[in-house]
């Protein structure tokens, strides 16, 4: 049982580390939960020291601390609802990273089981909680060089989380922080925006920027919201109406006796099927669909009298030349497109153009990682528009092309994006002047080529593109990215049948650099018996070329490979 100096070594495992390593302790400390290593008084331990803040405790203490019963209390959600007074007292008292780390902790407290979670008692509006959430936000409203946005996004989430009613709480929120944002001058409050300057306002930038960021976080957690806890409750509901009206038939089954042939057979079939519960599922996806499409960001939506302005600020980067305003508008626009699929569609032409055009790296890199979700949500809007996100492998941003990387690697590993027709942009990302870049590439192709001839259909695509005299790469850089590919071309039929695809190719080729390449990538494979014979009988394809010496050498080296093989094979015969 881990309690006093244990619990201070783990709090020390949490100062200054990344997302990675704070992700492999919370498994620590699972394994010690599961272990039964974790006393109730080492909780304590933890919780004493939120509560006491004696001179001695630092602010990182605190929020270690508090990070800590957070793995904790992802385990065992039932330590928030017994702590819930204390951590209102304790967590919002302290700077804005203790805030934001309570809030995490609290998002703990809803059980992760679907039953548990349905039978969860969700706060009033009225909870001590909300107040404080909302105190704090206000509060630290006006003052610079804090993680505001850090807690707000967190506090968001707390309150979707463990809220009845969370849409209407962050109603009132917002509402409030556009009256400090854009005192009012008459008129409609949002129209008082374009006027705003920094003599009504001199922190008119700054608080636009958070305003910004929280629209965006909370049109994504409302998605996240309705999406999961609602359209399960809807389910839930369902399934009990479904429960009292077979419960109902069947009593009724009793008094009038047995059903006609027919009656009988018909219900037969939709329990068998399950066709009732399908319906009635159905039915739930549809009206929840209904309801993110035409009530949340659109239509009469709180947040839809918003959507104008995030496409105003988007389009209009003379008008707003600061990068963080644009940044977040360009995030929080993103994000209200993951929620209607309508609204993706009329502001998909303005995201692909600042994601081409914007000056600032960092807002194409969050454009790069919100399409990525984007296009998980809906792809049928974004398959035409695949080769624009390829384009961004050549962008002059290191993290831009690795941002790029990561989202294709995702996006293909799951099929969600074909690889044939762009994969050859990815291919050339092997040679390309960054480390980072090129190792990010070879584990993609690595990952790649675990899927059952995953790159020998695209090998075909990529040599045609990459030897293009016009759009390919130089022959150095050609031929090491051809040795690393070929690598992966490890069965005879593969090789068999690309030998014949290179060989086609010959007679389309419009320079000798083309015959050089195609020569050298059939100079790269293994040829068994049946492969050999293949080279012959499509001798017809390339004899003509043969002239050109390096043709010449490249299938000279074929030979000298053959020869090598039957050597091997006389010595071993001989010893034998």
């Amino acid at each position: 049982m881990w309690a006093g100096d244990s619990s201070k070594n783990l709090m020390n495992m949490t100062y200054g580390s990344t997302i990675g390593e704070l992700m492999s302790l919370k498994e620590l400390v699972k394994l010690l939960i599961e272990k039964e290593h974790v006393s109730p008084r080492a909780i304590k331990t933890l919780l004493d020291l939120l509560v006491d803040k004696s001179e001695g405790v630092q602010s990182h203490e605190l929020n270690a601390a508090t990070m800590i019963l957070s793995m904790v209390a992802s385990e065992d959600h039932t330590l928030v609802a017994m702590n819930m007074n204390l951590l209102i007292t304790a967590g919002f008292t302290g700077d804005i990273e203790l805030a934001k780390n309570t809030c995490i902790l609290l998002q703990q407290g809803v059980p992760a089981k679907k039953q548990e979670a349905q039978d969860f008692t969700r706060l009033e509006e009225t909870h001590r909680l909300v107040s404080t959430i909302s105190d704090k936000l206000l509060e630290s409203y006006n003052t610079p060089h804090v993680d505001w946005i850090g807690f707000s996004n967190e506090a968001v989430k707390a309150l979707y989380c463990l809220c009845e009613i969370p849409d209407t709480i962050l109603t009132e929120i917002l509402n409030k922080l556009l009256l400090k944002t854009f005192p009012p001058k008459g008129g409609d409050l949002l129209d008082n925006m374009e006027d705003s300057s920094p003599t009504v306002n001199p922190l008119a930038g700054l608080h636009m920027y958070r305003l910004l960021s929280l629209l965006g976080q909370t049109a994504l957690s409302t998605l996240v919201h309705i999406d999961t806890r609602v359209l399960d409750e809807l389910k839930h509901r369902s399934t009990v109406r479904q429960q009292i009206e077979e419960s109902k038939r069947e009593k009724n089954l009793k008094t009038r006796g047995n059903k006609t042939l027919n009656e009988s057979a018909t219900d037969a079939a939709e329990e068998e099927l399950g066709l009732q519960g399908a319906t009635a599922d159905d039915a739930e996806v549809e009206h929840v669909r209904q309801v993110l499409e035409r009530e949340i960001v659109s239509g009469q939506g709180y947040l839809a009298r918003f959507a104008p302005l995030l496409k105003h600020i988007c389009s209009s980067p003379q008008l707003y030349p600061c990068h963080r305003i644009q940044n977040a508008a360009v995030l929080a626009l993103c994000k209200f497109m993951l929620v209607s699929s309508t609204l993706c569609e009329d502001n998909i032409q303005l995201l692909f153009t600042l994601l081409e055009k914007s000056t600032d790296e960092k807002t194409r890199c969050n454009i790069m990682i919100l399409l990525h979700d984007l296009i998980i949500r809906f792809p049928n809007l974004l398959v035409n528009w695949t080769n624009k996100i390829y384009a961004r492998l050549s962008d002059e941003s290191v993290k831009v092309r690795s941002t790029t990387i990561r989202v294709l690697t995702n996006l293909i590993l799951n099929d969600m994006v074909k690889v044939k027709g762009n994969i050859s942009e990815l291919a050339g990302c092997l040679e390309d002047e960054d480390p980072k870049i090129r190792s990010l590439t070879k584990l993609f192709f690595a990952e790649l080529s675990k899927k059952s001839n995953a790159i020998y259909n695209v090998m075909a695509d990529i040599i045609s593109h990459l030897s293009d005299p016009e759009t390919g790469r130089s022959k150095d850089h050609f031929q090491s990215i051809m040795k690393y590919l070929f690598e992966f071309i490890d069965k005879d039929k593969q090789a068999e049948s690309l030998v014949e695809k290179l060989c086609h190719r010959f007679r389309a080729t419009r320079c000798d650099r083309q015959w050089h390449d195609l020569s050298f990538c059939l100079s790269l494979l293994s040829y068994s018996e049946k492969t050999l014979k293949k080279l012959l009988d499509n001798i017809a394809c390339y004899h003509d070329k043969l002239a050109d010496t390096e043709v010449y050498s490249n299938f000279n080296l074929i030979v000298e490979k053959q020869m090598k093989k039957l050597r091997k094979l006389e010595r071993h015969v001989k010893t034998l």
